[in-house]
């Protein structure tokens, strides 16, 4: 329940909502730039995947255990919102801790996908902008935090 003064948003307020329209997201976005499919499209444009349409992913990621808390409150024997041990950190915090890496390394794999596909000259619009905005990013969640 909603406490006065305290602002929710759609995330906090609908998990389950917000969960189903990113994994949607994710599959608009690379679903419609592997179709229709091959395996040599899925090759030469899955640095893109790696780079931009992860993220929607990621967050369905991030958000997973809220969108589903019964499920893994029942799997841990605690809730999801928990101190653990002797940190003071709740388990939903470690949860996004392990999850953000993953999303970075995705970027790099991407951007060096695309780097690797742009000297064998494929699909160079998707390629190069897989490269930018992998770089990009992964610029950005190193040193600013994202």
């Amino acid at each position: 329940m909603q406490q006065l003064g305290e602002s929710m948003d759609f995330e906090h307020a609908h998990p389950l909502a917000s969960f189903a329209f990113s994994l949607l997201a994710f599959l608009v976005l690379s679903g419609s730039v592997m179709r229709p499919f091959s395996w040599k499209r899925l090759g030469d444009r899955f640095p893109f995947v790696l780079t931009v349409a992860i993220f929607p992913l990621g967050y369905a990621m991030m958000i997973l255990p809220k969108a589903f808390r019964g499920l893994f409150e029942s799997l841990l024997g605690h809730s999801i919102y928990a101190l653990r041990f002797e940190t003071d950190w709740q388990w939903i915090n470690r949860w996004e801790m392990v999850i953000a890496p993953i999303i970075r390394w995705g970027l790099v794999l991407g951007a060096i996908g695309g780097m690797i596909n742009l000297v064998r000259g494929r699909d160079r619009i998707i390629n190069s902008l897989a490269v930018a905005v992998g770089l990009l990013l992964y610029y950005l969640a190193t040193h600013v935090g994202l």
